[in-house]
């Protein structure tokens, strides 16, 4: 089912065996701060902050959010509390539409959606909060998986028809991050776990055939599920560093994806497909431990070369490089409760956009004229 809303605008790390220390301080190289956080200022009245779109365009529990690569005028949000999807056209301008997304199936297929992450021309990926049966007894509870949907607004409906693959038996995943092809990394909370998830051929709209797919699960044990709280990743493809939001850990991780041994296999096995442990993957903490404020990582995204992150507790948004030196920070716990802010996204023009899933609204960042890059 899809319906329609007319809406406006409402008001460098290498990893190893030993962690890398973290710096709550500028580098001597670094930019004084970053604009659309308030350019080092602190103060939360040096941005813009405007209300895009709220529950009138029907959000409802709004955890993630990404624009489409293929088209920047749409600003795709999932909803955690209804499972469905609602997609903004020209957020923040007088043209400005809403339409959501949940037809047969969405309850299962995007079942306490988390997050989302945009990958090959065309594709999508959800990683779902779920560990309880979402099939009547047809399905054991940790059933649950990622799954595959078309981006082609004439096709995707959130549910049975829209979806292109799914892989099962990683419930409770509060992240993903698009690595390449049908490829997607997934923070698999049920078993505190990184696990590539390779859907490969797709099956079509609406088919059941899982079997090609490659599962990989990763540092399980490693990191830690924080329910009710998104963990999102991020994937760096010229290093192919993986960046971890490990909310439970209050740390930023990072994986090094090309380490590890493929080990036994993974069971159950729901899929009948390829499915193994990797033992021995490098991972090690990027920003945390003492020296940092983060309490409960969970929106994170790379932009031009920094990593922001969203800390859940707090309604901080941090902003550093790869080196995990912190550049800017910003607390807008009197825009968004704190406990309530999930997932963040940027626009090519450097805007944050971030979720608060207590208001059912998603919230935008700018950079005022005196604090605008030149």
């Amino acid at each position: 089912m899809r319906r329609l809303f007319k809406t406006c605008l409402i008001a460098t790390f290498s990893v190893g065996l030993m962690a890398c220390g973290s710096t709550d301080g500028n580098g001597p190289d670094e930019p004084e701060g970053y604009p659309a956080l308030g350019a080092g200022t602190g103060e939360l009245t040096s941005v813009q902050v405007d209300t895009i779109v709220d529950s009138e365009a029907g959000l409802d529990g709004p955890w993630d959010l990404a624009f489409n690569p293929e088209n920047t005028e749409q600003l795709w949000i999932v909803n955690h509390d209804d499972s469905s999807t609602v997609v903004v056209t020209a957020p923040g301008t007088e043209e400005q539409s809403a339409e959501k997304y949940d037809g047969p199936g969405h309850t299962h297929f995007m079942s306490e959606v988390a997050a989302l992450a945009f990958g090959k021309p065309g594709f999508f990926a959800t990683a779902q909060q779920e560990d309880e049966r979402t099939q009547g007894n047809a399905t054991p509870p940790d059933f649950m998986g990622s799954t595959l949907w078309t981006s082609d607004l004439s096709t995707f409906d959130a549910g049975h028809g829209g979806h292109y693959d799914m892989l099962h038996n990683s419930p409770n995943a509060s992240g993903i991050a698009w690595e390449e092809g049908n490829a997607y990394w997934v923070f698999d909370g049920y078993h505190d776990s990184i696990t590539r998830y390779d859907f490969n051929d797709d099956h079509g709209a609406g088919g059941a055939d899982h079997s090609d797919g490659i599962v990989r699960r990763y540092v399980e044990g490693e990191v830690g599920f924080e329910e009710g709280v998104v963990s999102h990743l991020a994937f760096d493809q010229e290093s192919s560093l993986l960046y971890i939001a490990d909310t439970a850990n209050q740390r930023v991780a990072v994986l090094d994806t090309t380490t590890g041994e493929v080990g036994g296999s993974i069971t159950p096995n729901y899929d009948g497909s390829d499915q193994k442990h990797v033992n021995g993957a490098s991972i090690g903490t990027l920003i945390g431990g003492s020296d940092s404020s983060l309490q409960k990582p969970a929106g994170l995204e790379m932009h031009d070369g920094l990593l922001f992150v969203g800390d859940n507790a707090t309604s901080t948004i941090y902003a550093y490089d790869l080196g995990g030196n912190m550049i800017d920070s910003l607390d807008i716990s009197s825009e968004i409760a704190e406990g309530a802010m999930q997932g963040l996204t940027l626009d090519a023009e450097g805007r944050i956009y971030v979720t608060d899933g207590a208001e059912d609204r998603v919230v935008r960042l700018s950079a005022t004229a005196e604090n605008a890059q030149p």
